[in-house]
Order: C-alpha cells, then structure tokens, then sequence
C-alpha cells in the first residue's frame, strides 16, 4: 500500500506551506546553542566524560570525573568525541550532537506519520513532537535520551517499513538502529522495538507473519553491531564486566532502583502531563479515537489491507501504552524514560485533531463534547502558567524587554484558542498551540543568556580554578553539581552528611566545597565546623514551586557558595 496523501483541494500546498512552517518551528533549537553552561542533571557526564576521553587518547572506556564508568554504554561518548574532534571541546558541540538526534527524530515522526496515518497527520505530528517541552528541554541538555529516542523511532519506522514493502535493506536498517541502541541505552534499544511490533503482530493476529521480519538477519545484525565494543570490554575488564552491566545495571536496577527517591506506580501520569502539554491533555480524547478505528477493523476493506488505517493506529496505541506500562513496572524512575513514546503520542493526538476536524465525517457529539471540556482545562491552565512567567519576569528580568513575552504569548494564545474553540475548528487550535509553543520556545531561549546570571555553578568553578592548589580537594555537599569537574578540570568529591564532610577535614588539606548557603550555616551552627565563605551566588535551580510563589526580588533567591576550611 503505498503512503497516504494529503487528500482534498489544495493539499499539496498545504503540505509545502506546514514543511516551512516545522522548519520556522525548529530554528529556535538553535538559538544559544551554546551559550548556557552546563546542565547538572545528565549534560556534564556527556560533556566531561567524552573530554577525559579524548584527554586519555582511550576511546573504548567510558570515563568521569577521572575515572573509568563502566555503567555506561559507549555509543553518546563516541559521537561527542567526534564532534570535538571536528569542533573542538565546547557545550557547543556537544549540543551539536543532541540537536542533531532531535531534528532526526522530528524528520523520522514525519516519515513514519506518512506510511502509517496520512501525509497531513504526519505533518501535524511531526509539528506536535517538535512542540513537546520534554523534547525542546532534553536538546539542550540531555544527550543518551535523545539519542535512544532517534533509535528506538529509526528501528520501529525501518522495521514495519520493511515488513510493508519486503525490503531486506528497510529491515537491516532497523535491526541496525536496534545494536546501535543497545551501545547507546543497553537492553532498551532492543525491549521497546521489538516488544512494541511483537505486541502488534499478536494483537493483530499477525503472527505467522514473523518470518517477513527476517528474524535471522535480524539477530545476526543486531548483535553483529553491539557485541565486538562488549567483547573488547570484557576483554579489558574480565567477565564480571558483563554480569555487572546487564544484570547489575538492567535486571537489578528495574527490579529494585537506586537510591533516589521511590517513585509511585502512577508516577508517569503527571509527568506526561506536564512534560508533554499542552498536547498532553488532548491524549485521553486521542486514544479514545484511536480505539473507535482500530474497533472498525472487522470491515472486509480494511481486513484486505496489509497496512491499513487500524492498523497504524494499533502500532502507535501499542508503543505508547507497552512503553509505559513497562517504566510504570519499574523501580527506578526517572522523567527523561518516557520520552521514546512522544513520536507515537504526537501521532495520535495528530490524528484525533485530524479526524475530529475533518469536515467529510463529522465527530460524533461525544468527541466534540471531550474535545470542549479538555480545551477548558488547558485555557485555564494556561492562564495560571501565563500569570506564573508574569511574575517571573517582573523579579528576575524587571529591565529587559523581552522578559514579559513568554507571559504575552500565553496569554495571547489562551484567547485564540477561546476563539476558534467557541467556533468550532480544531485545526486553528492546532495552529495556535503550535505558534504558541514555537514563539515560547523562541522568547525563552532568547533569555537564556540572561538566565545564566542564575546558575552559579560556572562562575563557582572559575573562582575555584583562581585559589586552589594542585594538592587542594574540591567537591559539593548536598548540591549535586557533576559539572564542577568540567570547568575545574579536576577530580572532584561528593557529599551528603556532615560526617563524610569531616573525614576530608582530617586530612589535613584545603578543602573547597560548593554548598547551599543554608546548608554552610547549618555545618557552622550545628557541627561545629570551621568555615570560611569564598563567594556565594543567587541559584534559580532547583527551586520549588511554592518557594517560587514566595519570590518578590532576586535577593530571595537560595544562594550556591563555594567555602573552604582555611
């Protein structure tokens, strides 16, 4: 069955008018690129490892904060390392690489959108998973997701294309994403693929169809890529290397987490929610939808098709919902796991504003009367987020003229979207989310270099780099600031009680440690320790929202101080 066009009067030039349109949408990926200083949560490690590496002149061992990482995968370190190679060690650089697997993602949704929905919802998706805020903040910051996420895309859209077509080629080039994805994220890069089209040929009662899927070729692939970097690793490290990184860091930590904080069953519920408005909360209606298709496919037309319209939408139900109920089983949680499902999600909330607009087949009642209650709780929604940026702005930026536009734009969007709600048009509330969104992520981007005021950990370190000795530690107490060692170039400790604080006392060396202002009182106060401030920064992460809701001037920000026992 060959891809789905856009269909009615007009069509080719709406698609050419949306491509322009995604492309505007992506260029403010690119603003400031690298201009902020490192993100402590996951960009150092992807930064700083890769730059120890190259140090070392060692390209097969994962490093950090001068020693070997061998919980990690290899395959983001080499592609950091190459882009070094041609750019040079630079957050700029680095961040080359993850824009590069965002983009991909985004072109690959599309494609993908194409061979199974229409050209239009494809479009419409791709737009919808470039306006994601998980995805706008993960290019800035976080290297492994988005590369497993290209990945993870790349196998399913290679594989059923292949499957589709009969194409060898398709099919290798998706088992080839697979081994790439177990040298980017381990076990990952083959569980969610392979378990998401396994689950489809099931569901669909398609499972004599296997063998279209060359399973052979597939395995002999897949470990073809991935297993020469773990037998040299095996081989450099003994063969506890391979118990303690797939059992270790797999099996065990999925079963029973780490020492973070123990996340709930219905943890991800919230998460999608925020991460993934304002499309997050068309979903409930989207898969709704989605299942009334997929009910319709006893019609003998649809039962002829080898890829038909029920089933595109069976696929993306099944990636979305085998994906989380998967993270929601594990004991270890964290935010940036979901984000392999949002090219199927931004499809199906794609589809649901397509077929609830389309004005051949008008929507059942029910579905516009959902469609009205959720864009009601968006507006408002919008309003409190509207008002929130308001205050930002008049305490953190009162002087700069472009620190209200991210409150104007919401506000703005908020009475488009009454506008062509009230008028009964889902796709301008498509379009309008979308501008909203892109125009956010363009005014917010805009201030980073404003925002970095904020973030002391870099003006922290420099300070450091001026005072310290050769033989003097540094290290953080109870801020967890792994990008220290990239701009002290030095190996750095890590703290979390006081009692671990006071061993490095006693041994008898300079010691700087960057902490909480609070927390340096308290060491002084309640333990006795002898401090001295070097200097102190105001910090706007991580700050809690109801420590937000009390801000009235950048003073009352918590402060990062760099202190030192001498």
């Amino acid at each position: 069955m060959a891809e789905r066009k856009v269909s009615g009067t007009g069509g080719p030039v709406r698609a050419w008018l949306t491509s322009v349109f995604l492309a505007l949408v992506l260029l403010p990926y690119g603003l400031h690129l690298g201009t902020p200083s490192l993100w402590d949560a996951n960009e150092a490690f992807y930064v700083e490892g890769p730059r120890e590496m190259r140090e070392a002149g060692d390209w097969l061992t994962p490093r950090f904060n001068f020693a070997e990482k061998l919980n990690k995968p290899i395959l983001s370190y080499w592609l950091v390392l190459l882009s070094f190679e041609l750019f040079g060690v630079s957050e700029g650089a680095e961040r080359a690489v993850i824009l590069l697997c965002v983009v991909l993602t985004v072109l690959l949704t599309y494609r993908l959108g194409r061979l199974l929905l229409s050209q239009r919802v494809a479009l419409w998706g791709a737009l919808i998973l470039a306006t994601s805020p998980k995805l706008i903040m993960v290019a800035r910051r976080s290297l492994i997701d988005a590369l497993l996420t290209l990945l993870i895309t790349a196998a399913v859209y290679f594989l059923i294309c292949g499957w589709h077509r009969r194409s060898r080629a398709y099919l290798s080039l998706g088992y080839a994403a697979m081994g790439l994805g177990v040298l980017a994220k381990g076990l990952l890069g083959i569980v969610l693929p392979a378990g998401v089209i396994a689950l489809f040929l099931v569901l669909r009662r398609r499972l004599a169809e296997v063998k279209r899927f060359r399973p052979g070729l597939g395995a002999l692939l897949t470990v073809g890529i991935a297993a020469p970097w773990f037998a040299l690793m095996t081989w450099r490290h003994g063969g506890g290397y391979l118990f303690s990184f797939f059992v270790g860091e797999h099996v065990s930590r999925y079963l029973h987490g780490t020492h973070g904080a123990q996340r709930p069953f219905w943890y991800y519920v919230p998460t999608l929610l925020g991460e993934f408005a304002p499309w997050s909360f068309f979903l409930p209606l989207a898969l709704a939808i989605a299942w009334r298709h997929i009910r319709s496919a006893g019609q003998e037309a649809e039962r002829r098709a080898l890829l038909s319209l029920p089933d595109g939408l069976s696929l993306l139900g099944i990636w979305f919902g085998f994906g989380f109920v998967f993270f929601s089983l594990s004991a270890a949680k964290q935010n940036e796991y979901l984000l392999p499902l949002y090219p199927a999600v931004a499809l199906l909330v794609a589809h649901m504003f397509s077929t609830i607009g389309a004005p051949q087949r008008p929507a059942p009642s029910r579905a516009w009367k959902g469609f009205f209650i959720l864009l009601g709780v968006l507006l408002v929604a919008l309003l409190l987020a509207a008002r929130l940026l308001f205050q930002a702005a008049r305490v953190l930026f009162p002087d700069h003229p472009l620190a209200y536009l991210p409150a104007f734009v919401l506000g703005a969007a908020a009475l488009g979207l009454a506008w062509e709600g009230w008028r009964q048009r889902p796709r301008r509330v498509l379009g309008v989310l979308v501008t909203m969104v892109a125009l956010l992520h363009a005014s917010m981007a805009g201030l980073l270099p404003e925002i970095e005021r904020y973030r002391p950990i870099r003006p922290l370190a420099e300070r450091i780099r001026q005072e310290a000795g050769p033989e003097d530690l540094v290290g953080y107490y109870r801020h967890t600031a792994p990008s220290l060692c990239y701009y002290t170039r030095r190996r750095i400790f890590e703290a979390f009680a006081p009692e671990e604080l006071r061993d490095l006392w006693r041994l008898g060396k300079r010691v700087f440690c960057v902490m909480r202002e609070r927390d340096a009182h308290e060491l002084m106060e309640r333990h006795g320790f002898a401090l001295r401030m070097v200097e102190c920064r105001p910090s706007l992460f991580p700050l809690r929202m109801r420590e937000f809701r009390r801000l009235r001037r950048p003073e009352d920000l918590p402060r990062i101080c760099v202190v030192t026992n001498r």
